[in-house]
């Protein structure tokens, strides 16, 4: 697998092409499994999904190919000669390739992902433990809103919980908002509790306890 690809746990199946596509008539039911197998490990090995190669965009020897296929060296041979000749696999320098995996893989999921990342505006690191994310704009907004000492204690605060107490959340920049309306709250009217004791001390007193 290609330094830097994060390849996906799973792969989509042509269920049409499967049951009624070449791939049913011209190979055998063990040639069969090993073509659904080397769409799983198109995704997983080499350079680029669909391609079976090493890290250096080479091709691996086909012995090894059949040890992760566990299949005979007889097979996955049959398998690449039938695919070629069906021109759904081609073999060179780089390795074994599934001609028609992008078409089959490609999901409504990659097709926004440009527009996705132009969209999302670029965030930097804050915090004592590198653990604060937020965009520019939030940041001037933190700024505008309590001046630089209170921004940057705020954001301090906020890299300590995550990193002790090892708290997640979506959105740094509305967490440390929710977090200071929540602090105003207690610090106008008390904490549940504050309110609980309070009513208790004042009932103990009318009856001479306290």
């Amino acid at each position: 697998m290609r330094k830097g690809r994060k390849p996906r746990n799973w792969v989509r199946l042509d269920c049409q092409g499967v049951l009624h596509g070449s791939i049913n008539y011209i190979y055998s039911l063990d040639e069969q499994a090993v073509f659904i197998k080397l769409i799983a490990m198109a995704e997983v090995y080499g350079q680029e999904p669909g391609l079976i190669s090493d890290n250096d965009g080479r091709a691996l020897p086909r012995e090894y190919v059949a040890h992760e296929l566990h299949c005979s060296l007889e097979v996955l041979d049959s398998v690449v000669s039938k695919g070629s000749k069906d021109k759904s696999i081609e073999e060179n320098g780089a390795g074994i390739r599934l001609l028609n995996f992008h078409h089959y893989q490609f999901t409504e999921y990659d097709r926004q992902q440009k527009y996705r990342q132009k969209d999302k505006p670029e965030s930097k690191i804050y915090g004592e433990f590198k653990n604060v994310r937020l965009s520019a704009e939030e940041y001037k907004k933190l700024m505008e809103k309590f001046g630089e000492k209170d921004t940057v204690a705020r954001i301090e605060t906020l890299s300590v919980g995550i990193a002790s107490k090892g708290y997640r959340y979506v959105d740094h920049y509305a967490t440390r908002l929710s977090c200071d309306r929540r602090d105003k709250t207690e610090a106008k009217g008390g904490t549940h509790k504050e309110h609980a004791t309070k009513r208790t001390t004042d009932a103990d007193r009318r009856r001479g306890i306290a």
